[in-house]
């Protein structure tokens, strides 16, 4: 494709300037005409066109006629730009502008004649040179793609063959690599894609043409961008940054092939990718439920993955509170990307509407790896949905066992903590205290049947009334029983406290002065974060 901006840079003389329709600059020119001085005004317009038009020569061809029913009748045949000499009328301009038809002035002197032969001719070299250039281009960079280099390799040798500076971005817009010096100024403006994706949104973009568009630049740059496609949309985006009017059309072919190049790359990658998600969703679920036969093999597969059962490692459980597939897809996407930066090693798989994440243990300088690993995941997967995550961490364990006890601790750290009133967003099993015991025995019936003959009757008053006194005794305790303290802990006034505490006793036939009657009650106020809720509701119904 060869722009009506690649026309005035290359074949047009210099001072020649653009007096409107700038926004058109990047039009397709397929030729040129001159205008006659007789009927019909152009020789057959097929479209494409850009007119060359002597001013004083339009009286010639009619009286009645200015610059401006000129080029209102060249764009409803499909001409795309003109150039003049002569002045043009403000009426003219404002054709220009809202047909997107960019209006030149040729310098004074300049023959119509003369120049339609000088963009004939600059078409025709341009194409030719552009097959060619096209067809090395696309051999070299496929050779690229095909044996598996990498995108990054296809830009750099982009960036080798062209000269210019080279970025590419992902498909969410974040830029992934840049090739060759830039001022900090541009760079730092490449790191916004939100323009390319608002662009990329409204194009059709075809594996083996991609369209090409030309974006500023601070400190005088510009970039040409294409699209990469994709089978599923587009999956990222290939810049060529130089000065402001150096890119020209071959840059055009070239910044179009390196798309390509990189389209063909990433779709290997993907597929990859997509087999490999099957193995590891397979191998986690295997372990998870138990299904995985023996451990030598469980441990086989994880090798052949790149994880080694054997090592220290840690289950996090990723859950949002919006379970939908989308969401879960976009936490999926996030974590993998997260772990592929903050983790050495890792398994990842969906599962029962949570992201379970294996990661093994790190060696770091009295950091808690794991926990920076899962406050990482937290953040990314937050953003991304931008709405609350939570993060469980099981302890660290090792062999096939020990994914299902540190998932099983995960998810228990998970459920407390959302239990709790002031929930931790990264949810630690070795860090519960006495929530752990708890845990452990509440396959025992005999915590229930405590938990039911010492709290049981405030528990259904609460249930039936709305009451709040589980709640006022909890805050009782945390305020080391302190009716004032209490009473501004929950804002409430002193002598509602003193009721509700009279109640307590009155309607549980306890004593809060007794030392062990308290100590009773705050164990129950903890094995009710721990139990599950029907659980709970059922102790209390008895």
């Amino acid at each position: 494709m060869i722009t009506v901006r690649d026309v005035w840079r290359a074949a047009l003389p210099e001072g020649t300037e653009l007096l409107g329709g700038g926004a058109g600059l990047d039009r397709r020119v397929e030729w040129a005409t001159t205008l006659r001085t007789r009927p019909p005004a152009f020789e057959a317009i097929k479209g494409g066109e850009m007119a060359l038009v002597t001013v004083a020569s339009i009286r010639l061809l009619d009286e009645r006629l200015d610059l401006a029913d000129v080029m209102n009748g060249l764009a409803e045949k499909g001409g795309v730009a003109v150039a003049v000499v002569g002045d043009a009328s403000p009426a003219s301009l404002g054709v220009a502008e809202r047909r997107l038809m960019p209006l030149l002035r040729l310098p004074d002197g300049a023959h119509v004649s003369e120049m339609q032969q000088s963009v004939v001719r600059f078409i025709v070299e341009q194409r030719t040179v552009l097959h060619e250039r096209a067809q090395l281009l696309q051999m070299e960079l496929m050779q690229l793609a095909l044996g598996g280099a990498g995108a990054d390799a296809i830009v750099r040798r982009l960036g080798e063959i062209t000269g210019r500076a080279v970025a590419w971005h992902d498909g969410s817009g974040r830029l992934r690599c840049v090739v060759g010096d830039l001022p900090s100024g541009v760079r730092d403006a490449l790191g916004n894609g939100e323009e390319l994706l608002r662009w990329a949104a409204g194009q059709t973009v075809p594996a083996a043409d991609p369209p090409v568009n030309e974006f500023g630049l601070p400190r005088g740059r510009s970039r040409l961008v294409a699209p990469i496609p994709g089978r599923d949309g587009v999956h990222g985006f290939v810049s060529l940054i130089a000065e402001e009017h150096q890119l020209g059309q071959l840059d055009r072919v070239a910044v179009a092939r390196g798309a390509s190049a990189c389209a063909i790359e990433l779709d290997r990658e993907r597929a990859v990718l997509r087999a490999r998600d099957d193995l590891e969703g397979e191998l986690v679920a295997a372990l998870l439920d138990g299904s995985y036969g023996s451990e030598e093999g469980a441990a086989e597969r994880a090798r052949r993955l790149g994880f080694e059962l054997g090592q220290r490692f840690s289950v996090l459980v990723i859950r949002g509170r919006n379970a939908g597939t989308a969401a879960l897809d976009t936490v999926t996407v996030t974590a993998r990307r997260c772990l592929a930066r903050s983790a050495s090693g890792s398994l990842l798989a969906n599962h029962d509407g949570a992201v379970c994440a294996v990661v093994l243990e790190a060696v770091t300088d009295g950091e808690d790896h794991t926990r920076l690993v899962a406050e990482a995941l937290r953040a990314d997967c937050a953003a991304a949905l931008r709405d609350e995550v939570i993060v469980g961490v099981g302890r660290a364990r090792s062999g096939a066992q020990g994914v299902r006890q540190s998932h099983r601790e995960a998810e228990h750290a998970l459920r407390i903590s959302t239990r709790l009133k002031a929930p931790r967003w990264v949810a630690t099993f070795a860090d519960l205290g006495l929530h752990r015991v708890l845990v452990a025995m509440t396959q025992h019936s005999e915590m229930e049947d405590f938990y039911q003959q010492t709290a049981g009757a405030l528990v259904a008053y609460d249930e039936r009334t709305g009451s709040g006194l589980m709640e006022t005794l909890d805050a009782f305790f945390h305020c080391h029983g302190s009716p004032t303290d209490t009473a501004q802990r929950l804002h409430l006034h002193r002598n509602t406290v003193l009721y509700r505490l009279r109640r307590i006793e009155e309607i549980g036939g306890l004593r809060l002065d007794d030392a062990a009657v308290r100590l009773n009650l705050h164990l129950c106020l903890r094995i009710r974060d721990v139990l599950p809720a029907a659980t709970g509701s059922r102790a209390a119904a008895r």
